[in-house]
């Protein structure tokens, strides 16, 4: 009885420590982590997955020259910089087409004459009295007599053949025909002073005495932003006279007899 009590009683005993066996290994089980991907993926695997990223690049819109992608280093929009400064002026020396105030016959057809030596003084660096400046009116005409048959009103040609013979080698002349507002504007900058013929009547100095020179030249030495700066030789009062750049440009006629208004559109430009 007693044996029998004793194999039951063992029996008990390890069915319980079998029960706690299987307890622990459950719970243990249960907080184990999940197992982690293995970083040694084959060379087949990763091929795998290359193909299959292209795939989806390949599947996605890409920018094109046409559409380009925005970056925050991409530059603002800019105007194109000026080829010359928006303002600019000369000190051309003004002295009259009648310097010693003397405002008779001849004296009235000497704008071309007085407009080019004002240029020329200022290229040349020389500074004349009105008497001198007087004198050398008289000396251009006298070439204009002997070589152009012509001085109360010579065109742009003949103004450039004349003072190609008084200035020599020591000055350049040079005409553009229809020229534009940048090309005097470039030459102004560059320190080249333009002589402009127009069409005096139309210009609207209110110094001139009425009606005005059917025909007239001045120097245009500087500019700005609306206006053309001049020395403009057929009044006292002409020392940087502005006009408007429109103005200029509307009523610049080279000399015609027939009519001043069909005259061509052409300037002289002085440099050295």
């Amino acid at each position: 009885m007693k044996r029998t009590i004793k194999i039951l009683i063992w029996i008990v005993l390890i069915a319980g420590a079998a029960s706690l066996l299987e307890l622990f290994v459950l719970r243990k089980n249960i907080k184990q982590p999940a197992p982690q991907v293995p970083n040694n993926i084959s060379n087949q695997q990763q091929t795998g997955a290359t193909n299959s990223m292209a795939s989806v690049i390949a599947d996605t819109p890409t920018a094109t020259n046409s559409d380009p992608v925005p970056t925050s280093n991409t530059a603002p929009d800019t105007a194109p910089a000026s080829p010359f400064p928006a303002k600019f002026l000369l000190p051309v020396l003004f002295y009259s087409q009648a310097p010693l105030s003397k405002w008779d016959a001849f004296h009235e057809e000497m704008c071309e004459e007085a407009s080019i030596l004002n240029a020329g003084l200022y290229l040349e660096n020389k500074t004349l009295t009105k008497g001198q400046f007087e004198a050398e009116l008289q000396k251009i005409q006298k070439i204009e007599k002997d070589n152009v048959d012509e001085w109360k009103s010579t065109t742009v040609v003949q103004t450039k053949k004349w003072a190609d013979i008084y200035f020599g080698d020591t000055l350049s002349i040079k005409i553009i025909d229809n020229p534009t507002i940048e090309d005097i504007e470039t030459e102004i900058a560059a320190g080249h002073p333009v002589a402009v013929p127009l069409s005096g009547r139309d210009i609207g100095n209110p110094n001139f005495t009425p009606p005005g020179p059917v025909y007239h030249m001045l120097v245009v030495k500087g500019y700005d932003t609306q206006n053309f700066i001049t020395n403009d030789v057929g009044t006292r009062k002409g020392d940087s006279y502005t006009y408007a750049k429109d103005v200029i440009m509307k009523n610049m006629h080279d000399w015609n007899p027939q009519d001043i208004h069909l005259g061509a559109k052409r300037v002289l430009v002085l440099y050295k």
